[in-house]
């Protein structure tokens, strides 16, 4: 059987290696560089300058260890030069994944004219049985009246590939991308604002979670300007709908972003969309055309790359025949702030709107004798349970979060209880010792907590 994967983002290069691996004759079409957004102008990049401002604060921290460091000095370029060979590394390690696997990747922007047929910019028809779209994503213009002309008011696009700490910037959202960037910033010397419409940062996450990330965000000097819109650009900031005035000589748009199915021939050839733009896809990933599929941001139900990769899988199983579903009750969550946060599954709010009456396990690091030992004791593990016991989401604000994730991600998919997590033995002295005893507070057996 022979498949086109359009999009060799975290969803089509996926897709594309578990299709080859299974025996399918996998065509792989990329405009632009293999890994996508995630790995080029996300996920990756944003990570190892993150890596670079953490590495700062910790020098700046290093006192309390007994540590004296006299000077330093921050070269932008080198921390920026250090970006850019962590994502080739990891590109040229998806090519070398591709070429081994026997996946044809070709390098140009494809265009549907048929349930069976793609046309390429050079004239070619590439033909195959089943199509798989897998296009991802793309930050918008702009926010109402305010474009982006990426040299007062930017994209993160641009802030990942330009190598320039401003004096001050005004960061619009408050979401994952936008605290990342606030971080990053704060870290690197920038005086930094966050304004956000809505009435607390990463308002997605638990209400917990975000009232300690606030206060750690303007203990570290980020001023927020919550339950605002920006009104006006200035010479030199930005007007809010208040009418107050917030110093910026930049100004990252950090909200919104579209699907990216411009030029694909959705519309020629009838692949139905929501109002957003975003293909619908039934529960096997399949559109409105039996032989054509779509995965990832470009179906807008999930935009983590995770997610991508997972359903690239599931689409691969149901053209060889089977009827897999993706659990999105179990999806991870991860945001690179500082301190970092993980989370699964429902939040407290959430499950109270379900009409569940939910069992909360809380536990503070302050109390981890590993945390203690690292430096790092902010915040806590909230574990939210149902009536029977088991689990329903998790949320983590505290040192390397986002790596303690993985076991309340399985709890939550298994439905697996709190007494099970209690009964876990977890070794000494670590970090994950925090969601054992977030499981015992639970089960209003608290150890080292009273």
């Amino acid at each position: 059987m022979n498949v086109i994967i359009i999009g060799g983002g975290p969803g089509g290069y996926v897709s594309a290696l578990r299709g080859a691996q299974l025996g399918l004759n996998v065509t792989l079409i990329e405009k632009d560089k293999v890994g996508g957004v995630c790995l080029n102008r996300g996920c990756i990049p944003t990570k190892a300058l993150l890596s670079a401002s953490e590495r700062i604060s910790d020098i700046r921290t290093a006192k309390d260890f007994g540590i004296e460091v006299n000077d330093y000095k921050i070269d932008v370029a080198s921390v920026f030069k250090r970006k850019d060979q962590v994502v080739e590394q990891l590109v040229r390690g998806v090519e070398y994944l591709l070429s081994t696997r026997k996946v044809r990747l070709i390098k140009d922007k494809a265009k549907m004219i048929s349930d069976t047929e793609v046309s390429l910019s050079n004239g070619e028809i590439v033909k195959g049985d089943v199509i798989i779209i897998a296009t991802g994503s793309l930050p918008v213009t702009g926010i109402g009246n305010i474009k982006i002309d990426n040299e007062r008011v930017v994209s993160s696009d641009y802030a990942l590939s330009t190598p320039y700490i401003p004096k001050d910037i005004v960061i619009v959202g408050a979401g994952a991308i936008g605290v990342e960037f606030a971080t990053f910033y704060r870290d690197m010397g920038a005086e930094v604002s966050i304004v956000e419409m809505m009435p607390r940062v990463v308002p997605n996450e638990d209400e917990e979670i975000s009232k300690i990330l606030e206060r750690s965000l303007r203990k570290k000097g980020i001023k927020l300007y919550l339950n605002n819109t920006v009104r006006e650009i200035t010479d030199d900031g930005v007007i809010l709908e208040n009418g107050e005035f917030v110093k910026g000589e930049k100004i990252l748009i950090a909200v919104g972003r579209k699907p990216n199915t411009e030029g694909l021939g959705i519309e020629t050839l009838g692949i139905k969309t929501n109002s957003k733009g975003y293909i619908e896809v039934n529960e096997y990933l399949q559109t409105n055309i039996p032989n054509i599929y779509a995965i990832g941001d470009v179906t807008g139900i999930s935009l983590y790359a995770h997610v991508a990769s997972h359903q690239g899988l599931i689409a691969i199983d149901n053209i060889l025949g089977k009827k897999e579903k993706l659990d999105y009750n179990a999806v991870p969550r991860a945001t690179f702030c500082e301190p970092q946060i993980g989370s699964v599954g429902l939040t407290e709010e959430q499950a109270k709107a379900l009409g569940i009456n939910p069992i909360i396990g809380r536990f503070p690091f302050r109390a981890l004798g590993y945390a203690i030992s690292i430096g790092k004791w902010e915040g806590m593990v909230k574990l939210v349970a149902n009536e029977p016991r088991e689990l329903i989401g998790a949320h983590i604000i505290g040192p390397y979060a986002s790596s303690i994730l993985g076991e309340v991600t399985l709890a939550v998919k298994e439905k697996i209880k709190l007494e099970e997590l209690a009964d876990t033995i977890h070794a000494h002295p670590t970090l994950p010792e925090a969601i054992m005893e977030a499981s015992f507070a639970g089960l209003n057996l608290p150890l080292h907590i009273v």
